[in-house]
């Protein structure tokens, strides 16, 4: 162990997974992030076949709000499924923004397609800002014996060295593996992130990403790359 955990510490760190544990067996077929995404397919799957059972028209955008209609309603009241979905969304909106600069990074060949949209760094100035990012937290959670959590969660764990890690673990779907559910939302809640900071988070990142392809757009206006190669 690290070091030695109080017992006030513990005291106040060991409901919040034994809530997380209670909020999980509610919905026994989550078991990894992964997992979540999955049974989200599952319900869209399932509307496009009443659709087409019942031979009526349904677009993507319509099957998707229908989806998240099910999602949320299913899972309202759960605050562990709550903080689940809404880090989903969070990276679903950074992602979107990464594509969107991407793609104008390529019109006007603009050599590093990411390096204007820093959503590790959005995340860690928002956490300070607020008074979040508890370290002390995070680390000792994981390692109060009574819960041992790192041999329970063993097989469906990643190695989180730095508090660094840890945030930009949050902010990048596209290089992650997926986390045991119980144990990212646990460390999610210890850390001190709430459902709500991750949905700034996620429109932060868009509006950085829109005010970037403006400024682009202006600064390159009437030289494409296309242009540029003619």
């Amino acid at each position: 162990m690290r070091k030695d955990i109080t017992e006030e510490t513990k005291q106040r760190l060991i409901p919040i997974y034994e809530q997380v544990e209670k909020d999980f067996k509610e919905f026994p077929y989550i078991k990894t992030t992964e997992d979540f995404f999955i049974w989200r397919d599952i319900i869209k799957n399932g509307i496009e076949e009443q659709a087409i059972k019942l031979q009526k028209p349904c677009d993507d955008k319509t099957k998707k709000k229908l989806r998240n209609k099910i999602v949320e309603d299913e899972i309202k009241g759960n605050d562990s499924l709550e903080l689940l979905y809404a880090w989903s969304k969070c990276t679903r909106m950074i992602t979107g923004a990464k594509a969107f600069v991407r793609m104008v990074n390529h019109e006007y060949g603009i050599e590093g397609n990411d390096h204007i949209i820093k959503a590790t760094t959005i995340l860690h100035n928002y956490l300070k800002e607020n008074g979040k990012a508890n370290t002390n937290d995070l680390f000792d959670i994981l390692q109060i014996r009574e819960l041992s959590l790192l041999v329970k969660y063993s097989s469906m764990q990643r190695t989180i060295n730095t508090p660094y890690e840890f945030e930009r673990a949050i902010v990048k779907e596209d290089e992650s593996e997926a986390w045991s559910a119980p144990l990212f939302v646990t460390m999610l809640k210890a850390y001190g992130i709430e459902k709500d900071d991750l949905l700034v988070i996620g429109r932060k990142v868009i509006e950085d990403s829109k005010n970037y392809i403006i400024d682009t757009r202006n600064k390159y206006k009437g030289h494409q790359k296309s242009k540029k190669i003619a």
